[in-house]
Parts: C-alpha cells; structure tokens; sequence
C-alpha cells in the first residue's frame, strides 16, 4: 500500500469515526436514565424476592406419612 492511500485511508476513517460516534459518548435523556434507574431497582426487588423464595423453599416440608 503506497503512502498516499494510507493517508487518505486514515483520513476517511477519522472522517466516519467522527460522523458515527458511539451512542454511549453521548448523554442520555433525562426520561430515559429515569427509566433506567426504575428497571434497575425493579431487577434488584426481583433478585431480593427469588433469593427470599430460595431461602423459604429450603425449610424441610412436613409432608404426610404414606397410606399404605
């Protein structure tokens, strides 16, 4: 590859890199970090709750006795 094309390579790549920047170097709406913030606390109640339902569930159980 010869130097002159390296260049203008390098040159359309900075180009695209500039018009085509990441979403996430970009703030978010205050509407959406809300919502964010909600399924967050909604996943960690969720996580709260199934490890409370593990715990419960290990309690041993009395069950009836057979009929024979």
């Amino acid at each position: 590859m010869t130097i002159p094309m390296r260049a203008s390579l390098t040159a359309i790549g900075r180009q695209l890199q500039d018009d085509y920047l990441p979403p996430s170097s970009m703030p978010l709406p205050r509407e959406l970090e809300e919502l964010v913030a909600q399924l967050v606390a909604l996943d960690a109640r969720k996580q709260r709750w199934t490890e409370r339902s593990a715990k419960v569930l290990q309690f041993p159980i009395a069950c009836p006795a057979p009929r024979d």
